[in-house]
């Protein structure tokens, strides 16, 4: 049962079955239940409705949530421009 659970049995939980549910979905992320839902209504997060009540989520949608949006340093930055600056000069 989740609600008796500590953050660290949930995420091993949702690990070891694969998928979660909104009240597990928002503990693994970190973020409320009302923002999960409307993640999940804006298609920003992929969900699935099997009986059209319970929304579902799969561990691997999560994880590619988290690492979404990556932010590169500035060794990598440096190399973009260059190689775009390169690029645009032909």
């Amino acid at each position: 049962m989740v609600v008796n659970s500590t953050p660290k049995e949930v995420v091993e939980l949702i690990k070891i079955r694969g998928f979660a549910n909104t009240l597990e979905a928002s503990i693994y992320l970190g973020k409320s239940i009302h923002y999960i839902r409307r993640l999940s209504r804006d298609k920003v997060l992929i969900s699935y409705k099997p009986n059209g009540k319970c929304i579902y989520f799969k561990i691997e949608d999560l994880d590619d949530f988290l690492m979404s949006n990556k932010r590169l340093n500035r060794e990598n930055i440096t190399q973009k421009a260059a190689k775009y600056l390169f690029n645009s000069r032909r």
